[in-house]
């Protein structure tokens, strides 16, 4: 099944590739790349989606998952040492995001929700602001994106900051746990950038 996955890769790069200018060989291994990424997160994030569903907790685990990823493509992090372990770390750290969010939401009140995430995206824009982009030593990010990647991923941020805190300005209490799911996954991304996790794989 590996070879078949390999060969598929494989197909699908170098025929990609023919239709890039530059060095045909360097094209290929960064479709290549880039192929395996896409074809790895959208099978995590389809694992993850099937595993909220059938914990009931689909609204808030989508909620977390989205927040969380939107973030990390501007703002990097560590990574897993083997595509397994990452999925197998996403599936249940963003479900238990989900299912904390759906059991909290209903438990705090608004001013305990409101400190909560005031709390959570004031450190992360902090975090943000000094560390982003975070890259890894085998996935090393050119100096000169780095401040255009720092910029999406501060506007990021502010998007998902808006959001939660709409809910709290407009008293929505019935959205407080999707509130609170974007805030733990924003909270996720940003410990995989801050200095506990910056340039480690687990």
């Amino acid at each position: 099944m590996k070879t078949n996955y390999n060969n598929l890769i494989e197909n699908w790069s170098y025929n990609i590739a023919q239709y890039m200018q530059g060095d045909r060989d360097n094209n290929k291994a960064i479709v290549a790349y880039g192929l395996e990424v896409f074809i790895l997160n959208a099978l995590i994030g389809l694992i993850t989606v099937i595993a909220s569903i059938l914990l009931g907790i689909f609204t808030t685990t989508f909620s977390a998952l989205i927040a969380s990823g939107s973030l990390r493509v501007f703002t990097g992090g560590y990574h897993s040492s083997s595509p397994v372990r990452c999925m197998f770390l996403t599936v249940i750290m963003i479900n238990l995001y989900g299912f904390l969010a759906n059991r909290l939401g209903s438990l705090l009140t608004l001013y305990q929700l409101t400190g909560i995430l005031f709390f959570i995206m004031l450190l992360s824009y902090i975090i943000i602001n000094k560390n982003a982009p975070v890259d890894t030593p085998n996935k090393p990010i050119k100096a000169e994106r780095k401040p255009m990647l720092k910029k999406f991923g501060l506007r990021v941020w502010g998007f998902w900051a808006c959001t939660v805190f709409s809910v709290i300005l407009f008293k929505a209490e019935n959205l407080s746990h999707v509130a609170l799911a974007i805030g733990l996954g924003i909270a996720s991304q940003t410990l995989s950038i801050s200095g506990v996790m910056q340039n480690k794989e687990v």
